[in-house]
């Protein structure tokens, strides 16, 4: 098993480079930094500071919205954080939530992000492309770089699976939310003769551990508050008990994007702990270490957990010193 750290590049980017290290220091297999242009610092900036700090861990926007910047743009980028870091990134690539409602857009629409990765694709790998009627080249770029489509719906989730090197999925942490999402991932494999364990499956969750159990509750609000208005949206209603669906539709009504990841945010107040038990995995080490194993056991070997809580260094460490050596262990026995 696998862990992932995500982080809010809501603080200085020189402290995001110091975050970067620490992930390294402490074993997590990648570091994963959002690119949302109205609310955060830039992503590639950030990442290209922590491809400086860092020598072995993976980078990755997570994730980057096609609607606000071209393909050749988004490839350019990619490419030089690629060589920057020698050889470390992963393309996070997904059709927009707070960056383009930020911007008064509309996220993409599928057959639009799906011409855009396919263009992206071929520009990294130095070949000859048209995009909407304009022939492209990056001639100095030689790069595969893995591109992990972000997925949530049941269509862009069927789209994952069968045009993308890995899926980064968010759809909560109860476990028939993650088997709707590997079902639909898994659909849109086979329907091109791929198979689902072919492709690199990264599940996104709202996370905190602490030995203090309402600490780690109260820290993780932020970062749940962003996910459960992505689960409210896109898995499908059959999936939910009409409580819980219910709590959710009153919890999206009040959200504010202007305050999207915040842990101070308003909107926080209304995460009831059946929201969050169905949304996150947070509490003692001792309750989130089986609840991992309960959702490995389904296939998924890699987690990524966004730390933004506004003092993230106690919690990181705690989740590699208490809960990433367990599970390891676990999945080797």
């Amino acid at each position: 098993m696998r862990f992932h750290l995500g982080i809010l590049p809501n603080r200085a980017i020189p402290e995001c480079g110091r975050l970067a290290g620490l992930a390294e220091e402490f074993g997590y297999a990648g570091f994963w930094v959002a690119d949302s242009h109205s609310v955060f610092r830039d992503a590639y900036i950030v990442l290209g500071n922590a491809a400086i700090a860092t020598q072995r861990i993976l980078l990755a926007p997570g994730v980057t919205p096609t609607p606000t910047r071209h393909p050749a743009a988004i490839a350019s980028a990619a490419a030089s954080l690629q060589e920057l870091s020698g050889g470390r990134l992963l393309l996070g690539l997904g059709v927009g939530d707070s960056a383009v409602r930020n911007l008064g857009l509309r996220p993409e629409r599928l057959a639009a992000f799906e011409r855009k990765l396919m263009t992206i694709r071929g520009l990294l790998r130095g070949e000859s492309v048209h995009y909407e009627g304009q022939a492209l080249r990056m001639p100095w770029a030689r790069f595969d770089v893995p591109i992990i489509m972000a997925c949530s719906g049941p269509k862009s989730l069927q789209l994952g699976g069968r045009l993308a090197d890995g899926v980064l999925f968010q759809v909560g942490s109860d476990p028939a939310f993650v088997r709707y999402a590997l079902d639909n991932i898994r659909a849109g494999a086979e329907a091109v003769g791929r198979r689902l364990e072919e492709l690199r499956l990264i599940m996104r969750v709202a996370c905190c551990v602490s030995e203090d159990r309402g600490e780690a509750r109260e820290a993780v609000k932020g970062y749940a508050a962003v996910a459960a208005g992505t689960t409210f949206s896109t898995v499908s209603r059959e999936y939910f008990d009409p409580d819980l669906h219910a709590a959710l539709a009153r919890f999206k009504a009040a959200y504010d994007y202007q305050e999207h990841g915040s842990s101070e945010a308003r909107h926080g107040k209304l995460l009831t702990d059946r929201i969050l038990d169905a949304i996150a995995i947070a509490g003692t080490p001792a309750e989130v270490i089986p609840r991992f194993q309960e959702i490995a056991a389904l296939g998924v070997r890699e987690f990524c957990w966004t730390a933004g809580m506004p003092q993230p260094e106690p919690f990181i460490r705690e989740f590699a010193t208490q809960v990433m050596p367990a599970l390891r262990g676990a999945a080797d026995g």
